[in-house]
């Protein structure tokens, strides 16, 4: 009886302290930041209770619209790109077992260790002729300085910022769920005559492909919030990128630069329920926790 217990408590043990996390920085700053967008300030009467007013001031703000479009360009972008060369990159490997791939799963993830600022100060000098290891390209381009290769690519260079930065991890996740697929199915399907590429795409491929599911959800959340790579670019070629250039910039300029904390709170909001909803119609579109219950 004890035995079984432990058994029936241990993945309890396991999600607490996800759990914690998820509650103590995910749904209580949610839940403060609902609170906190009901409220307006005002120097004459104060604090005062208007439910609406921030919202409605948020989504017909002029900015809003810019930003919106930048953002949506910008992941419009990266997504469908990172996901082909994920699952590109992962079958390869998994096709050519042995130290080649252990070698390139490293190199693919080394380039994560380099986020955020780090980043992007990173490509400032990878696009700026007079440093860059790419200047003959630069150069063949017509681009002779940073502030004409950022100015008006700005989601081009954001993306493979992007690429680079997390491609790698999901290469080594989608590499590991692909050498966990069962081999007699896969020698079935060589002994049945199917090609190599016919094993990737039939095969392989659609017994993982609950991983772009999760892929798409994580990285669609991570590509809306995206903030520290065009602030950090903005300051390397000043007057070529908004302060307010992607949502949560904008949020950010209503906290610190209008002291408008309710406004913050509120767009914020707007974009956390955006991710929910991508979220959300992705999972029932893709049928995600039935196939991780083996029920399709």
């Amino acid at each position: 009886m004890a035995r079984r217990r432990r058994r029936r408590l241990a993945p309890y043990v396991f999600v607490a302290p996800y759990a914690l996390f998820l509650v103590g920085f995910g749904i209580a700053p949610a839940v403060y930041g609902f609170y906190t967008s009901l409220f307006t300030d005002d120097t004459d009467a104060g604090t005062t209770f208007a439910p609406l007013t921030n919202w409605g001031e948020v989504l017909t703000d002029y900015r809003l619209a810019d930003s919106a479009r930048n953002v949506a360009t910008y992941v419009a972008l990266w997504l469908p790109s990172m996901l082909v060369l994920i699952f590109a990159i992962a079958l390869v490997l998994h096709a050519r077992p042995g130290r080649f791939a252990a070698a390139m799963r490293l190199v693919y993830y080394v380039p994560g260790a380099i986020t955020g600022s780090a980043a992007a100060l990173l490509w400032l000098f990878m696009v700026s002729p007079q440093v860059s290891p790419f200047s003959p390209l630069l150069d063949l381009l017509g681009v002779e300085n940073a502030t004409e290769a950022v100015s008006g690519n700005t989601p081009l260079i954001l993306a493979l910022m992007g690429i680079a930065i997390h491609a790698g991890g999901w290469i080594l996740i989608v590499y590991a769920a692909l050498a966990a697929l069962p081999r007699d199915v896969l020698e079935a399907a060589v002994i049945d005559g199917a090609s190599s590429w016919q094993v990737a795409m039939r095969v392989k491929f659609p017994m993982v492909s609950r991983y772009a599911a999760l892929i798409l959800i994580a990285t669609f959340a991570a590509g809306t919030q995206v903030f520290v790579e065009p602030t950090v670019l903005a300051t390397g070629v000043p007057g070529q990128i908004s302060s307010t250039w992607s949502i949560n910039q904008l949020a950010y300029y209503y906290a610190t630069q209008q002291g408008d904390f309710g406004k913050a709170a509120a767009l914020s909001l707007a974009l956390l329920l955006v991710g929910l909803v991508v979220a959300l119609f992705v999972i029932y579109r893709t049928k995600f926790y039935r196939i991780d219950r083996g029920l399709s």
